[in-house]
C-alpha cells in the first residue's frame, strides 16, 4: 500500500507592491485618522472665528444703530427748535444768523438750506443800519462759503472739478447806475468730463462735454443766470443733451444743489467768487450720485444696471 507523503504549503513569493502594500495599510489608516483630527480641529476653529466674528460685527451694528438713533433725535429736536426760532420775528438778526449758524454747520448734508440763506438775506437787506447790514451780509457769504468749502473737502477723492471765470464785458462799469437790477452778458465757454464703466473686459466710456453760457448778471444781489447744456457721449457716440437754465449765486450747495446724469453721475456748479467788473469765479464739479446728500435716493433702475454690471464682472 502507497503511503502518501505530506505536502509542503509552498510559501507564495511576494513581490515589491505586495511588500509595499502591507507597510502601507497601517500607515494609511494613520494618515487618514490624522486627516480628520486635523479637518476637525481646523473646522472647528473656523466655525467658532466666523461665530466670533458675527458676534462682534451684530455687537458693532447694534451699537452704531443706538448711536444713529440718538443722534437722529437728537438732531431733530435741534432742527425744530432752530427752525422755530428763526422762523419768529421776535428776535434779532444776530440771533437769528446764530441759529442758521447751528443750522448750516450740522444739517448741511442732509437739508437744502438754500431756501432759508435766501429767506436770511431777505431780512438783511431790510436792516437799515448800514454798517450792520454789511457785517450781516458777509457774516451770511461767509457761512455759505463755509458749507460748500465742507461739501467740496467731502467729495474730494471720488469728484474731479475744473475752474471756470465768467468775464465781465469791457464796458460793464458803464451800467453802474442800474445795478441793482440785471444786465444782460453774452459770453460762453466749455468743459470735459471723463468716467467710465467696466463690464466684463470692455469698459464703457462716459464723455460729458458742459457747456455753460452766461445770460444775464446782477451786481446788487451777486447772481448771474445761465443757461448749461451738457451733452454726454458713450464710447463717442451721442447719446443725449440735459439742459438747464437758472441763476447761481453764493448759495448753491453742491451734494444738494446738483443735476443727475446718467450712470448715477452729478454735474454741479459752484459760485465762488463775484469780482465786479472783473470776473465771476465758478467751479465746475463732477461727481457719482454715491456721493451726492443723504436726502437723495438713487432711481430702482440705477441701481439695478449697477447690481447687473457687478454680476457681469463677477
Amino acid at each position: 500500500m502507497d503511503t502518501e507523503e505530506p505536502l509542503d504549503p509552498r510559501k507564495e513569493k511576494r513581490d515589491l507592491w505586495d511588500k509595499i502594500q502591507i507597510v502601507m495599510q497601517p500607515v494609511g489608516g494613520l494618515i487618514t485618522a490624522l486627516t480628520i483630527a486635523l479637518v476637525s480641529y481646523y473646522g472647528s476653529n473656523y466655525l467658532n472665528k466666523k461665530q466670533n466674528d458675527e458676534s462682534k460685527i451684530n455687537l458693532y451694528t447694534q451699537l452704531m444703530s443706538s448711536r444713529e438713533q440718538s443722534e437722529s433725535a437728537l438732531r431733530k429736536d435741534m432742527f425744530n427748535s432752530i427752525l422755530g426760532t428763526i422762523l419768529k420775528k421776535t428776535h434779532s438778526l444776530d440771533e437769528n444768523l446764530l441759529q442758521l449758524e447751528l443750522l448750516a454747520y450740522n444739517f448741511h448734508e442732509s437739508l437744502n438750506l438754500m431756501p432759508l440763506f435766501l429767506y436770511m438775506e431777505r431780512q438783511i437787506v431790510r436792516e437799515k443800519n448800514p454798517a450792520l447790514r454789511a457785517q450781516y451780509r458777509e457774516r451770511l457769504y461767509r457761512m455759505a462759503d463755509d458749507v460748500i468749502s465742507k461739501q467740496i473737502s467731502s467729495l474730494e477723492g471720488a469728484s474731479s472739478s475744473q475752474k471756470m471765470f465768467i468775464t465781465f464785458p469791457s464796458d460793464s462799469i458803464a451800467h453802474k447806475p442800474v445795478v441793482s437790477g440785471e444786465v444782460a452778458i453774452d459770453w460762453a465757454d466749455s468743459k470735459v468730463f471723463y468716467d467710465s464703466v467696466k463690464v466684463g473686459i470692455k469698459s464703457n466710456i462716459y464723455r460729458r462735454v458742459v457747456y455753460l453760457k452766461a445770460q444775464s448778471y446782477n451786481v446788487a444781489e451777486k447772481t448771474v443766470n445761465v443757461r448749461v447744456d451738457i451733452e454726454t457721449y458713450l464710447n463717442d457716440k451721442s447719446v443725449n443733451m440735459v439742459t438747464q437754465e437758472f441763476t447761481i449765486d453764493y448759495f448753491q450747495f453742491p451734494m444738494i444743489d446738483n443735476t443727475r446724469l446718467s450712470n448715477d453721475m452729478r454735474i454741479a456748479l459752484v459760485m465762488r467768487d463775484f469780482d465786479y467788473p472783473n470776473f465771476i469765479e465758478l467751479d465746475i464739479l463732477y461727481f457719482p450720485g454715491s456721493h451726492s446728500s443723504l436726502k437723495e435716493k438713487p432711481y430702482y433702475d440705477d441701481v439695478v444696471k449697477k447690481l447687473l454690471m457687478d454680476q457681469n464682472v463677477h
